[in-house]
């Protein structure tokens, strides 16, 4: 059970990415600026919650603030008919050089941050971010399963002349898929953030990558994209305790390190594909 429990602990900031990128690409716009979403929302999270000494607080204002910023540019690439794809990996470089700034300015350093207001114990936070993550993504889901507008996004992507002729604006919801995809990767970085007890440059680590990897094997399927999760978080908990077994103390600390990495290519490979018809 222990396992069971540290396995799904893992997969928690990746499956709140995941969710966000799946809503992206229902909205036919996914969203590849995760990385440095994650990366923005712990740098964000660290310093709301040094500044008003509750990490509720920090991680609530991180979402807010990268929902306007998130919003703002996706209502400037729909003004300007810009591509999207483009777009999102240009956020990628933007925030990371923010962050660099921001970092510099504040704190004197581009290093690691650490501070007294921000030092939880590992136990507690572990599980109360568990929790507080699975009731967000179950939110997420019923919205996006049962109410209007999670019908809309979903089919922003593949029908939008229905959604024209119903009167509504396809541009909004593929701003508001952003929006979705900044606050959940966001909160996914706080998450990664508070567990540490310290802000990580690149804290990310790839995991906003891998939830586009989540996303392509679910097949657009939230059951099947929270399974793609649960694999990936398993085989991190494999390469984190590999070498405490008998044998495999000599395995490269470098392939251990690839062997999510490995996996998600592996599936990605072995994952059926729809044969094009004639």
């Amino acid at each position: 059970m222990s396992s069971l429990y540290d396995i799904l602990a893992n997969s928690i900031p990746l499956l709140l990415a995941s969710f966000g990128a799946l809503v992206s690409e229902h909205a036919g716009c996914m969203a590849l600026f995760l990385d440095g979403v994650i990366n923005a929302g712990a740098f964000l999270c660290f310093t709301f919650t040094v500044l008003f000494h509750s990490a509720a607080a920090g991680t609530i204002c991180a979402a807010l603030v990268l929902l306007i910023c998130i919003m703002g540019i996706a209502g400037l690439v729909e003004k300007v008919h810009a591509n999207h794809f483009l777009s999102a990996l240009a956020l990628n470089s933007i925030s990371t050089g923010l962050i660099s700034i921001l970092s510099t300015r504040l704190y004197a350093t581009r290093g690691v941050l650490t501070s007294p207001a921000f030092l939880f114990e590992a136990a507690p936070m572990r599980l109360t971010t568990t929790l507080a993550a699975l009731l967000l993504f179950c939110a997420g889901w019923i919205f996006l399963r049962f109410s209007k507008a999670g019908l809309y996004l979903r089919i922003t992507g593949s029908n939008e002349n229905v959604l024209k002729a119903h009167g509504l604006n396809p541009a909004r919801l593929r701003m508001m898929s952003w929006g979705i995809a900044a606050v959940f990767g966001g909160t996914a970085g706080c998450i990664m953030a508070l567990r540490l007890s310290s802000f990580v440059p690149n804290i990310a680590s790839g995991n906003g990558w891998t939830a586009l990897a989540a996303v392509f094997l679910g097949k657009k399927n939230t059951a099947a994209v929270f399974a793609a999760v649960l694999v990936f978080a398993a085989a991190q908990y494999g390469a984190n305790n590999l070498q405490n077994i008998p044998g495999l103390q000599a395995l490269p600390p470098s392939l251990l390190l690839a062997l999510p990495y490995l996996t998600a290519l592996v599936l990605i490979f072995a994952a059926p594909r729809k044969r094009c018809q004639p």
